[in-house]
């Protein structure tokens, strides 16, 4: 697994706004930390509804995708690695990651 990787992730039922069933998510987890093979991993989960148009979502069209999409980056978890299917469904590419990453910054308000 590596940063940008689209992966399933069952994220369970869900409570309020939060993600929920099974759906793509972008990992954001450092390379480096991934090397170290932990046993949570940060992801940002992708929705296909491009309704809203929220400043902290991402826009995708990535491989692995079935339609345009976008990583709601308002949303990032923390999930098992348990919640995670076997396998790889494509990436996002260092551009969208890019982004996603610049969001998740500004909306942490760091530097």
């Amino acid at each position: 697994m590596r940063a940008g990787d689209l992966v399933a992730v069952d994220f369970g039922v869900p409570a309020g706004s939060e993600p929920g069933f099974v759906r793509p998510a972008v990992v954001v987890t450092a390379d480096f930390v991934l090397q170290g093979r932990p046993r949570t991993v940060h992801v940002v989960p992708v929705t296909g509804n491009l309704d809203r148009s929220l400043p902290t979502e991402v826009r995708l069209d990535a491989p692995g995708l079935d339609k345009p999409s976008a990583a709601q980056c308002h949303l990032c978890t923390v999930v098992s690695v348990e919640r995670i299917a076997a396998g790889r469904h494509g990436g996002v590419g260092a551009e969208a990651l890019t982004q996603i990453r610049s969001v998740l910054a500004d909306l942490l308000d760091l530097p």
